[in-house]
């Protein structure tokens, strides 16, 4: 593997490639994370993943993870910040969380 500079990818075919890409290995970290409880590392690698999609593609993103004890650790780019600062914001991820499966 090679390192690529993180930045803007101005090329929109390679931005979307980049995009989907990045996004699945989200998503597969997610899972990981869900099978893992307590393993703190893994939420952090897939906070690193979603600032490199955020910063790679341009998109809003916002990670919530929440550990089998309850601990909620987020990561969030500017514009969606209120959803886990703001008291609407964090009563809805709480009635989220206290809704049955």
């Amino acid at each position: 593997r090679r390192k690529i500079k993180i930045e803007f990818i101005q090329d929109k075919s390679r931005r979307h490639i980049t995009f989907s890409k990045r996004k699945a290995g989200i998503m597969k970290k997610a899972r990981i994370c869900m099978y893992a409880s307590g393993k703190q590392q893994l939420t952090i690698c897939a906070s690193i993943q979603a600032y490199e999609l955020s910063t790679l593609t341009g998109t809003q993103v916002l990670l919530l993870v929440v550990s089998e004890t309850g601990l909620v650790y987020t990561f969030t780019t500017a514009k969606l910040q209120p959803l886990v600062t703001q008291p609407e914001g964090k009563n809805l991820i709480q009635a989220c969380l206290n809704a049955p499966n």
